[in-house]
């Protein structure tokens, strides 16, 4: 019955990590990778949640004990817990000495709760079982989809440019229209004659500068 009941919402709320990546790879036409959601999630800009089926919980102040059922989040209260769960992200597992050094997790009631194990069940110290795999961490799919807006603007604009960069490139386009016997050259030759004219030290600024410019132009005048 418990795996009747993950299917669904599986599909339809939650994305494992692999299938996040994905989605903003293929949505962005740019290949991203877990450790791009790590960044993320290290900067508190993205929230994760842990799903093991048939893990026991223990309420924190509480003796009631019950089993994980549907993803739970991570807490990221604890900055050492956080970084070693984030770093799951990188591929770099966490391997905890003993149960207190478990990562919390919340329910949407705002309670706290800790895995917990039967004797006859217990893990070793160290052992991978006592945090989350890389498997295991999931993303709502909504957090994704709100997200896409951020990361797309940012991978088109390239983050903000100097003003003083943006008004001589566009100083030096007007000089380079005039000399110019070419009717067009590709970014990378004019990142190129723009550097050399000005001087400018970081000429893939200057390319992306250019390349935005053409994207513009094309949403400006579609064919």
């Amino acid at each position: 019955m418990g795996n009747s009941l993950a299917k669904p919402f599986h599909r339809r709320q939650w994305l494992s990590i692999e299938q996040a990546v994905n989605h903003l790879s293929a949505v962005s036409e740019e290949p991203l990778t877990s450790g791009d959601l790590a960044d993320l999630a290290e900067e508190h800009q993205l929230e994760l949640f842990w799903y093991r089926p048939g893990q026991q919980l223990a309420y924190l102040g509480r003796p009631e004990v019950r089993e994980l059922d549907q993803p739970l989040r991570l807490c990221a209260e604890n900055h050492s817990d956080w970084h070693a769960i984030v770093d799951i992200l990188r591929h770099r597992p966490a391997l905890p000495a003993y149960e207190q050094d478990t990562p919390l997790l919340e329910d949407a009631a705002g309670d706290r709760l800790r895995i917990t194990f039967d004797n006859r069940a217990r893990p070793e110290p160290f052992s991978s079982r006592w945090y989350p795999n890389f498997a295991e961490i999931m993303l709502r799919r909504r957090d994704v989809e709100q997200l896409e807006p951020q990361l797309f603007s940012a991978q088109d604009g390239e983050g903000d440019m100097d003003a003083h960069l943006l008004l001589n490139v566009i100083w030096q386009l007007e000089q380079l229209a005039l000399d110019s016997i070419e009717p067009h050259h590709p970014p990378s030759w004019l990142a190129d004659q723009l550097a050399q004219r000005s001087g400018a030290p970081d000429r893939g600024a200057l390319e992306r500068v250019l390349a935005a410019a053409e994207r513009e132009g094309q949403r400006g005048h579609p064919h």
